[in-house]
């Protein structure tokens, strides 16, 4: 930990996969510049050359064309992002559940370019509650309540509930701009524009939802509202998508809150 950010000593890994059938028969460059967009086509032809990434644990050539389960193992020297190191606090724990209050800014579990600096790891290693299952999930950058699951009877029992609704949830957030007083629904579609570098927008191709929003405050000073959502449905960045459709994005929102939207 240092300047209030928790930091993470490079490293070695080893990222494992097998060939998935869309992949069959393709060239092994051609899949990973383009199913693995991390690191341009250059320095992938490279680890190949160099037989950091191999298959089978075997160098390959790079016109080496991929088969039914072959297993692709890339060695990487990583270097993971900071986070906060505001802590991450128990806010209830049984032998069926744990809850807990997640900081903005840490994953909650790893993905992309965190491993360490996720609260999946930082759970196991701090207060060693391992094997925790994930229940439902925030944005890396949101605050707010997270639960696990201790049992795997427990986290379905959860997730069941979540799945069929019959759990609500509520975000209170910032938003640029004076929300309307009367409560307002938004029922836009959602599609997902990017899986890879996660986008979303308003599209009649998109899947339904619907968030109710209701302002709690308006600060004239700095013309931003604070404003209560409810999400009916869990589409990806549904909160962030719908108050950036209505024209009332998330303050300090790297990517919904950019001129790119209009």
């Amino acid at each position: 930990i240092e300047n209030g950010l928790r930091k993470v000593y490079p490293y070695y890994f080893t990222f494992t996969t097998f060939t998935k059938g869309r992949w069959v028969g393709e060239k092994i460059l051609d899949v990973f510049a383009r199913e693995f967009r991390a690191h341009p086509a250059e320095e992938y032809e490279r680890c190949i050359k160099s037989g950091s990434l191999t298959v089978n644990y075997e160098k390959v050539d790079i016109d080496y064309r991929l088969k039914h389960n072959d297993l692709l193992a890339n060695v990487v020297h990583r270097h993971e992002v900071p986070v906060t190191a505001e802590p991450i606090t128990i806010v209830h724990m049984d032998e069926d559940v744990v809850v807990v209050n997640k900081p903005a800014s840490i994953p909650v579990h790893p993905c992309g370019r965190y491993r360490h600096n996720t609260v999946v790891f930082i759970l196991a290693k701090e207060y060693q509650l391992k094997n925790l299952r994930t229940i439902h999930r925030l944005d890396r950058l949101t605050s707010g309540l997270l639960l696990f699951g201790r049992t795997p009877k427990k986290a379905r029992q959860m997730e069941h509930q979540i799945r069929n609704r019959l759990v609500q949830k509520e975000y209170i957030c910032r938003v640029d701009g004076h929300f309307p007083s009367e409560v307002v629904q938004c029922s836009e579609p959602i599609e997902v524009v990017s899986y890879k570098i996660g986008v979303c927008k308003v599209s009649p191709k998109g899947k339904e939802c619907t968030t109710t929003f209701q302002k709690l405050g308006y600060n004239p000073e700095t013309n931003t509202s604070v404003v209560l959502c409810q999400p009916h449905t869990g589409r990806m960045h549904q909160i962030r998508v719908h108050l950036q459709y209505l024209g009332y994005p998330v303050v300090n929102d790297p990517l919904y809150n950019h001129t790119v939207f209009g």
